[in-house]
């Protein structure tokens, strides 16, 4: 049980949790288990909400980081993304926490902020309170500073890890199966094309991959990552482990990973290559 793989759902208003989002994604990493979140997809030919719930279904761990904002509705219920993917992986009983920013916390983010709207709901704010009201009714760890989101997901995950009742991905077998040949020549490839260091010492694009994950799963700019974005990432955009795509509020170029790489990214963790 302790090499059991967990596919980890991370669920949260996106522009005024960054940091934290970006730390429970290394948190989960740095666990050993395998974090999902719907910045990392498009919603290709399904709904956006399809998708997500395709996701949560596949995930076997719901987390939800909850700041001050209730975060952008969907038409048709009028209830946030959120909200809808929080009451989704309750109403599956599906294993679950919400880490809460505490107001403390909320009010130093502010205080960097020129307009406070940007990490406090001032638009629905009724209908937040009552979605607040809902989570802190259930499992919650409320946090005073983004380094205490990493203890509790590790020490949560790590609980659901030992628990004979979390799957986890023993019922992968069905992706490893269908994309085995594809990714076991991908590995190879990899392996065998080298990357080269400032100093010049070849590391494997394999090796160069798993160092640089998490970077990819961020999105590597020319402005946050130059050396990664100019020097590193071409065999992995050959390959199509990453792509690139466009900021829609700065117009950068940002490098993520695919849905496939993220997928060959589960593979090689799932089977320690």
């Amino acid at each position: 049980l302790m090499n059991k793989k967990l596919q980890v759902f991370v669920s949260s208003t996106y522009t005024d949790l960054i940091e934290e989002r970006q730390a429970a994604v290394e948190a989960i990493l740095d666990a050993g288990h395998i974090p999902a979140g719907m910045e990392l997809f498009k919603a290709g030919n399904k709904s956006q909400l399809e998708t997500i719930y395709k996701w949560i279904d596949d995930s076997d761990v719901y987390i939800l980081i909850l700041g001050g904002r209730y975060g952008s509705i969907e038409e048709i219920s009028g209830k946030s993304y959120i909200q809808l993917e929080y009451e989704y992986a309750v109403k599956k009983n599906m294993p679950f926490f919400a880490i809460i920013l505490n107001n403390t916390f909320l009010h130093v983010k502010a205080s960097y902020e020129t307009d406070d709207s940007k990490i406090f709901e001032r638009k629905n704010i009724e209908q937040y309170k009552e979605f607040k009201k809902i989570v802190m009714s259930k499992i919650i760890k409320k946090i005073d500073n983004i380094d205490q989101i990493s203890t509790a997901i590790i020490n949560s995950l790590q609980d659901y890890a030992n628990d004979p009742q979390v799957s986890g991905w023993v019922r992968s077998d069905n992706l490893i199966e269908y994309n085995y040949d594809k990714f076991e020549n991908l590995v190879a490839f990899l392996k065998k094309t080298h990357a080269y260091t400032d100093g010049e010492i070849p590391v494997s694009q394999l090796d160069y991959f798993k160092l640089y994950a998490k970077n990819y799963l961020n999105g590597v700019s020319a402005k946050n990552n130059s050396a990664l974005y100019y020097h590193f990432s071409g065999v992995l955009l050959y390959t199509g482990i990453v792509k690139d795509t466009i900021d829609s509020n700065t117009g950068d170029h940002i490098l993520k990973m695919t849905e496939n790489g993220f997928k060959f990214y589960q593979y090689i963790i799932l089977n320690d290559i």
